[in-house]
């Protein structure tokens, strides 16, 4: 009886522990599987979130690359407005330079005319004297004709009246 005894309690606690060992096994897996489901959502969730930053990747990419081509652009025409700045820069040099030149010119230029003024009025004033001095002249010449005029009337009269002096009253 001791060998049935024991054979029965061992087949028991054999029994047992397998009980214990599937119910592990069990729990296990269903513990495993409910992770495993977690990890998948998670991959899921991971999956799409990296497919969202893929497209979120593309999209900032693709303006990234249209930011290059505007900066480029943007450079070029800085390049050509710096050139156009330096060349109207030096247009305003020159043009500069010449105002002072026909400023030069147009002061000399003054100056002279200036002379010249005065050199005209002082011509117009001596044209005037010299217009008062003919008026004069003119007046006397007028003058010395008319008794020219009156002394030969005179002459003729004393040539026709034979010396008498009543002529030359």
């Amino acid at each position: 009886m001791s060998s049935g005894f024991m054979g029965k309690k061992l087949n028991m606690f054999l029994l047992m522990i397998i009980i214990l060992i599937l119910l592990g096994m069990l729990g296990a897996s269903v513990y495993y599987q409910n992770t495993l489901k977690n990890k998948k959502n998670e991959l899921e969730t991971t999956a799409s979130r990296l497919s969202i930053c893929e497209q979120n990747l593309s999209l900032t990419t693709e303006v990234l690359s249209n930011t290059l081509k505007n900066l480029n652009s943007t450079e070029t025409d800085i390049r050509k407005y710096d050139t156009l700045y330096e060349q109207k820069a030096a247009e305003l040099e020159k043009k500069k330079t010449e105002l002072t030149s026909t400023q030069a010119e147009l002061t000399r230029t003054t100056v002279l005319m200036e002379s010249y003024k005065k050199s005209i009025d002082q011509a117009n004033n001596k044209i005037i004297e010299l217009n008062r001095t003919i008026s004069s002249l003119n007046s006397q010449v007028n003058s010395l004709n008319r008794q020219v005029d009156n002394l030969k009337e005179d002459v003729k009269c004393l040539v026709d009246n034979d010396g008498d002096s009543t002529c030359l009253i």
